[in-house]
């Protein structure tokens, strides 16, 4: 259950799309050599697009500095979970440090994926739920892009 109101589960959303798009473009860069550079950019520029959805959404802002605190147990900590598998350290390199970071690119999916469908379930504006059911969607073709390069590894 998410005990959030309409307008503060969008700033989650959007909380959420930013750090994703971060830790994309990251990836991004430090794998522009292999194919799935080219898939984190295009998930990099998918999360801005949902960033722009949300925030559209009663003007809400992109992020203001006192909403992450409240909002950390509807969070993944995407920072945290490349930092223990040695993806941000680069403890890992090649091919090896690209299958952790799918790995972690999969786990931040299907948060979203899980997140998008409970909201949905949650607000009561009918406009709001179909935004939600749209970003599932495009959050489970993201997943499905993801295990596809996860097969080719």
């Amino acid at each position: 259950m998410i005990d959030l109101n309409e307008t503060e589960i969008l700033q989650v959303a959007i909380i959420h799309e930013e750090r994703a798009r971060k830790f994309y473009e990251r990836l991004a860069s430090r794998h522009s050599k292999y194919p799935a550079g080219d898939l984190y950019a295009f998930l990099a520029g998918e999360e801005e697009g949902h960033i722009k959805k949300l925030s559209a959404k009663y003007g809400v802002p992109r992020f203001e500095a006192g909403w992450e605190e409240k909002y950390l147990p509807y969070l993944i900590d995407l920072d945290r979970l490349a930092w223990e598998d040695g993806v941000e350290a680069e403890a890992t390199a090649g091919f090896e440090a690209v299958r952790k970071g799918l790995l972690i690119a999969r786990k931040a999916e299907s948060h979203a994926i899980d997140f998008y469908s409970r909201a949905a379930g949650v607000v009561e504006d009918r406009t709001t739920k179909e935004l939600f059911a749209e970003l599932e969607g495009e959050e489970k073709i993201h997943l499905a892009k993801i295990e596809g390069y996860l097969k080719e590894l």
